[in-house]
């Protein structure tokens, strides 16, 4: 295919970086980043970022670099990408809602890169409802990071307040929770997420029921005025204010 100018200095450029980086050279990367020898492309944050071997947190030159270069061209995505790579949660949260970024794409952050600590931060720091959160790592099969989360809220007596505090839709699987606790030794979670799923079931049914009660107190109101007005109506007219 043909490139233009442009896409050819990236194609050479990149080629270049990734030479250094067989050449365990990043100290050049870097200098030709910070004297702006290169152009900053997606591209080449790409090759930094592939290079990273870090498979907890990220602490290496490449992710640095990488992070240095989406930052330099706005990649905000990306950007926060790195910072949750770094560990730096705070940095990353308080950036996207710079951005005007809110629960779909922290949800979505999550589900590529899971952790205890990015799930109790979003939902003790940010607010969003631990039944979504639960449902974002077991869809996504990350029991560890699934029960852990559970088992640090339930040491740190947040998990009662968090369940009362949550406003998650009715399709969350609290059941299926129930039972992957059950199956991991989380006995003392599990029964803790039953009884919230008891008072919840028993709460939704007596407002369902003052509800209809009250529909039931409304319709007799509008029945019994419906009937006065067709008595009304069939009352004979008197003579001398009739027309």
């Amino acid at each position: 295919s043909v490139h233009g100018p442009e896409e050819a200095v990236v194609s050479t450029q990149s080629t270049g970086i990734q030479a250094a980086i067989k050449e365990s050279r990043l100290d050049c990367v870097a200098q030709w980043i910070a004297n702006k020898h290169v152009t900053l492309s997606s591209a080449i944050a790409n090759v930094l970022l592939c290079n990273c071997q870090c498979r907890t947190r990220c602490d290496c030159q490449s992710g640095t670099l990488a992070l240095a270069v989406y930052r330099g061209i706005n990649d905000h995505e990306m950007l926060i990408h790195c910072l949750t790579r770094q560990g730096a949660l705070y940095r990353a949260i308080h950036y996207a809602k710079k951005q005007g970024m809110g629960k779909p794409e922290f949800l979505y952050l999550l589900k590529t890169l899971p952790s205890i600590d990015l799930s109790a931060l979003l939902v003790l720091e940010e607010g969003l409802n631990i039944g979504e959160v639960l449902q974002c790592l077991k869809e996504n099969h990350h029991d560890n990071i699934f029960i852990g989360f559970l088992r640090v809220l339930n040491e740190s007596s947040d998990l009662k307040n968090t369940l009362l505090l949550d406003e998650s839709p009715e399709s969350i699987e609290w059941e299926e929770f129930i039972e992957i606790c059950f199956e991991l030794g989380e006995k003392e979670v599990a029964e803790e997420l039953q009884a919230f799923t008891i008072s919840s079931d028993a709460m939704t049914k007596a407002v369902n029921l003052v509800n209809d009660e009250e529909d039931e107190r409304k319709g007799f109101e509008l029945g019994e005025e419906a009937i006065r007005k067709a008595v009304e109506s069939l009352s004979p007219r008197n003579p001398q204010t009739d027309p």
